[in-house]
């Protein structure tokens, strides 16, 4: 029989489903630098073992990583592993098979702690799992030996090879007496492991410790902010070493900004190498750990990873920048996690990078040590059109030592950065950057192909052709191209183009961001400020620098087109006013002067009390040097805003001028002015300086919007009632904007039930009653088509008057919300009437009704004749008004003949009845029989007929009722039975009930901890297992230490319930055992009388 076992079991009864014919045997989510596969990709893998005697072909099996999706990547294709034979697939996300190649669509994240390996078969019968346990680099684990039982630890993995050099679970790590953080005095720091059988060695200089190590034998004394590095080694062999322990004690040292200890191996290729050794270090790519602590000393995250070189020109600084890249394949953690950025929600980052204000440092450059921080985060408040590398500050430490001031920063050019921002992943972009070169970073020699088509597109077409420049617009995002040469005009950047220059776009097309756009770079050479790489010699950095000068001084810097681009497309009027609109919407705020001053001022405010430090550190400068240098950045931005409005004129020939604009609300509404200024009854009048010359779109965004009216010395050719109002102006305006108040006017007719309709403003209207919305002061002209039993009687309002006041046709001012109603009177005559319109169903026992109505002039008693299909009943004597005829018959129903007391009368109308054929209501339950493990039935719905809705009730105490046509329902893991009912409706009402019984059979489950601690504390003290349907005086229970002894036994199952449980004593002895792992075997009878042996393992922890 095939076990299913719940997802909190998968651990620890893997030997429960082992005897299935394919196995997960090996896997490996470390694989950091030992296995590639076709692609060349070091990537994660799991290798399945077909343990039969005949091939199996896996397609429309299923692996997955989460237990929530068993089914989450289903092999789309034919994958046969031979009989007693192994296979790789990996876990790229690629979702492919590709050459015999199979690759699913997840990635396997070891260190998250809640991933799983889950193979199911082609029936979805869960066949085989494990949970996944965090690694050391590029170590795997597996069975023992192919299809064992036994998992364990391999030091060197064996991919696509049988399993062999099997290793123990590493040794115990050690445990420090004291947590990282800020302390106040110097502290003795005591080391120590559960296990007896493990040497701890150490290290203080941030090396990576191994038994070549210090060795511990008592309490450490921490005297300086120190990084203790600490590896335990077990006496046995098959013990491989533990993870290492790593902590930062910061003894009287504290900050005002948060922290970054670093730490990695001080000699030749280690990371003190790669940040203090010179020019010949920056191919290096040390590893190492960080720490990352909030400004109070409070650890927030840690882990361990690469560091590699960051930066060109301040790598000649002895403060130097850096990336990191934390790996999950360390076995550490996976991520930074915390909420760096104020301006992200994001609080995971694998990436990161750490400088030291570049070159724009102080004190290695006369720098203010903040411009690259500034000019990415003014982007980011800006909303700029650009991917920027949001900025925050914090201290970084060096193996402990001090080593100042920097800005730790949002890596951008990264697919981890597209895919959690834009649902583009690293197999879906295309990503090029230029520094000197061009390279492609993502997407392939096609991303270089695409990009350099588009350029020729643009360059060698007439883009002042409306249908050139929009294809231009699905591919490109015009609008970061504006954004991209204002801020570096504006700030006066002296190295962009041929250096720093990156631009990128998404290729999947359910992701966003599919059109070309650009990402921010280094900043540092602004605002008059360090070397001039990228404009023509004799070209200087002042603050009247004019916009024009990149189309006008610039031919291709970098040679990929993009001041070609910037040229061509300015020939297009539309993106030549869109740059104009733009700047002047970004100059009346975040480019306007006091808010770039404001900002400069909070983020020096940031930094400032740990300038005297950083500059005392590195001894050069003084803090009175930094601030003038601050100054002097502020100065410079005040004399660049001042200035950009009149550059513009200066250079820009369609610009005639500036004028004043004044938008004003009439009523309530709201209005966007050119791009995200928006204008409403709340903030008019609004006032602002625009360009001559320039077209300035108005558009209305919310309100009755009547009409728009131009208030100017000259005369503006425009259309009043259009939504978008585009005006190129050339004097000063005034632009209103009139909302005009609505009224809701209410037409009913009285009485109501006749054929009389109503003719509103030439529309005809027959249902009522009626709402209709107008504007204050609009004429409407009503009338009416009354029922030829009725007669007009008059008009009747609440507020409004209408002009003529008695007329069937006549009309009113909407003044106020009113109520007109049309008053009408039957005229009188001995009528019957006879109506009604039923639809049966067949399996229905209720009637149908058909009324005869009597006009109110006629006497009682009534005589009737009608006929049903042209067939005469018989006649009706009544004194009823109305009559109602009852029936089941289907048909035409009409009057033959109507005598009241008096005379004969007129017969109208006729009524009809219908009977339709009623649904079946059946359905199939699959299973109908299930056990306590799988409590979960799929309903397939058999029902016959158009059906519309479902119901279904599945028998359970407070269960909630399913509308869906066919359902899936867990129920409680308990034995009982179930009624499940079902009842349908069609498109025409009629309705179906039908029952069926679900039974919910036993199953048997053992669940055995991994551990306990027998230490007196009342947590944990005792052994104890949880189980279902075992025969209990079948059971026995052994178990051996490491010697094959045998320490504890039983043949009772109720000594090891909760209530009881084993203290960890000797069975003998009654001595407690030593901390350490201990093996055991179980055996028992299922209640079905199966027999079940199995071995497992449990630590004992003190």
């Amino acid at each position: 029989m095939l076990k299913k076992l719940f997802p909190t079991f998968i651990l620890f009864s893997l030997f429960q489903i082992s005897f299935a014919q394919i196995l997960i045997n090996e896997y490996s989510a470390a694989n950091f630098d030992t296995h590639t596969d076709n692609y060349g990709e070091y990537e994660d893998w799991v290798e399945l073992y077909n343990s039969g005697s005949t091939a199996v072909d896996l397609i429309g099996w299923a692996l997955s990583d989460k237990v929530a999706n068993p089914i989450k990547w289903v092999f789309p294709a034919s994958f046969i592993i031979p009989a007693g034979e192994v296979a790789i697939i990996y876990c790229s996300s690629r979702d492919e098979i590709n050459g015999g190649v199979a690759h699913t669509n997840f990635k396997i994240t070891q260190t998250k702690g809640n991933e799983v390996f889950m193979l199911s078969d082609n029936t979805g019968i869960l066949v085989d799992s494990v949970s996944v346990i965090p690694n050391q680099k590029s170590h795997t684990r597996g069975r023992e030996t192919n299809g064992a039982n036994n998992w364990k630890v391999f030091t060197t993995g064996t991919p696509n090879t049988n399993n062999s050099g099997a290793m123990e679970e590493y040794a115990t790590t050690p445990v420090f007496s004291q947590n990282s953080g800020y302390y106040n005095a110097p502290i003795n720091l005591t080391l120590s492991s559960p296990d007896p059988n493990v040497t701890i060695y150490y290290s203080l200089n941030g090396d990576e410790p191994n038994n070549t190590s210090n060795t511990y034998t008592g309490p450490i004394a921490i005297n300086n902010t120190t990084v203790v590095k600490a590896v335990s080694y077990s006496s046995n062999p098959t013990v491989p070493p533990s993870f290492i322990s790593y902590n930062t004690f910061f003894i009287n040292d504290t900050h005002t900004i948060p922290i970054l200890s670093i730490s990695g191996d001080v000699g030749a290729g280690g990371l003190v190498d790669l940040l203090d050794g010179g020019w010949g270090s920056t191919g290096l790519e040390p590893q190492g750990t960080i720490e990352w602590f909030d400004k109070n000393g409070v650890l927030l995250d840690k882990g361990a990873g690469e560091f590699n070189k960051h930066g060109n020109d301040s790598w000649a600084y002895d403060q130097r920048g850096f990336d990191y890249i934390m790996r999950d394949q360390f076995g550490y953690n996976y991520a930074i996690q915390d909420k760096i950025f104020s301006t992200k929600n994001r609080d995971k980052f694998q990436r990161v990078i750490l400088k030291a204000a570049a070159n724009d440092n102080y004190s290695f450059e006369d720098g203010a040590h903040i411009r690259d921080a500034y000019c990415h985060h003014l982007s980011q408040l800006a909303d700029l059109r650009m991917d920027e590398r949001s900025a925050s500050h914090c201290i970084v430490y060096l193996n402990g030592d001090y080593w100042g001031v920097y800005d730790i920063r949002e890596k951008v050019d990264d697919h981890d950065f597209t895919d959690f921002y834009y649902d583009q992943d690293k197999n879906n972009i295309q990503y090029l950057k230029t520094w000197g070169g061009t390279w492609i970073e993502y997407g392939g020699p096609q991303a270089q192909t695409d990009w350099d088509n588009f350029v020729t597109f643009v360059t060698t077409n007439d883009m002042t052709i409306p249908a050139n420049y929009n294809i231009v617009k699905s591919q490109y995002n015009t609008g970061s191209l504006i954004d991209y040469f204002l801020l570096n005009s504006y700030i006066v950047s002296s190295d962009w183009l041929n250096w720093n220059t990156s631009w990128w776009r998404g290729m999947d097309p359910n992701g966003d961001k599919k059109k070309w756009r650009y990402s921010l770079w280094d900043l540092d050479a602004t605002f008059d400020h360090y070397i001039n790489y990228s404009w023509p010699g004799g070209w200087q950095p002042t603050p009247t620098n004019d916009p024009c000068e990149p189309a006008d001084l610039l031919n291709d810097p970098g040679g990929q087109g993009h001041v070609p681009i910037w040229r061509a497309l300015l020939e297009n009027e539309e993106f030549h006013d869109d740059f104009i609109n733009r700047w002047q919407d970004l100059a009346n705020g975040p480019f306007s002067c006091d808010f770039m001053i404001n900002l400069l001022d909070s983020m020096i405010a940031v930094i400032d009390p740990e300038m005297n430090r950083q500059i005392n550190t590195w001894a050069v400068g003084s803090y009175a040097g930094w601030q003038n240098n601050v100054q002097d950045m502020r100065n410079f931005i005040l004399a660049r805003c001042d200035s950009m409005n009149s550059a513009f004129i200066d250079c820009d020939t369609a610009i005639t001028g500036i004028h004043d604009v004044s938008v004003e609300i009439i009523g309530i509404g709201e209005i966007e002015m050119s791009n995200n200024n928006i204008i409403n009854n709340t903030n008019t009048p609004f006032f602002d300086q625009r360009f001559g010359g320039i077209s300035l779109p108005f558009k209305v965004k919310s309100g009755s919007f009547y009409k728009w009216e131009i208030i100017s010395p000259n005369t503006y050719s425009y259309d009043p009632f259009v939504d978008t109002l585009v005006i190129d102006l050339d004097t000063n305006v005034v632009v209103r904007a009139y909302f005009v108040p609505n009224r809701d006017i209410v037409y009913d007719v009285s009485p109501s039930g006749t054929n009389t309709s109503l003719i509103i403003d030439g529309n005809v209207f027959n249902a009522f009653p009626l709402k209709i919305n107008y504007l204050l002061d609009d004429t409407v002209y009503i009338s009416a088509n009354i029922d030829p039993l009725y007669k007009f009687n008059y008009w009747n309002t609440d507020s409004v008057s209408l002009i003529q006041g008695s007329s069937i046709t006549d009309s009113f001012y909407v003044t106020h919300y009113d109520t007109v109603r049309l008053v009408i009177s039957e005229i009188q005559s001995d009528t019957a009437t006879i109506s009604g319109n039923d639809t049966l169903c067949s399996n229905e026992d209720k009637m149908a009704k058909v009324y005869v109505d009597f006009n109110a002039g006629s006497v009682p008693p009534y005589t009737f004749t009608f006929s049903i299909d042209g067939e005469l009943q018989d006649s009706v004597i009544t004194y009823d008004n109305p009559y109602i005829i009852n029936t089941l018959e289907a048909g035409w129903y009409t009057l033959n003949s109507i005598k009241d007391l008096i005379d004969y009368g007129s017969l109208d109308g006729s009524a009809k009845v219908t009977v339709v054929d009623a649904p079946v209501a059946d359905f199939k339950a699959h299973p109908d029989s299930m056990n306590i493990l799988f409590t979960t039935t799929t309903i397939e719905d058999r029902s016959i007929g158009n059906i519309v809705k479902w119901k279904w009730d599945f028998g359970e105490e407070d269960n909630l009722y399913d509308y869906s046509s066919n359902p899936f329902y867990t129920y409680k893991d308990s034995v009982a039975s179930y009624e499940i009912a079902l009842m349908i409706e069609d498109d025409m009402g009629c309705k179906d009930t039908t029952y069926q019984i679900v039974t919910i059979n036993n199953e048997y489950w053992v669940h055995i901890p991994n551990s306990f601690t027998p230490d007196n504390d009342n947590l944990n003290d005792r052994f104890c297992i949880n189980y279902n349907g075992i025969r209990e005086y079948s059971f026995a229970f052994n178990v051996y230490n490491r010697f094959s002894e045998l320490v504890y036994s039983t043949n009772n199952i109720k000594d090891l319930s909760c209530a009881n449980g084993w203290d960890g004593t000797h069975y003998a002895s009654g001595k407690p055992l030593t901390s350490g792992y201990y093996i055991y075997e179980i055996y028992y009878q299922d209640f079905e009388g199966w027999k079940h042996k199995e071995m497992g393992g449990v630590t004992i922890s003190k």
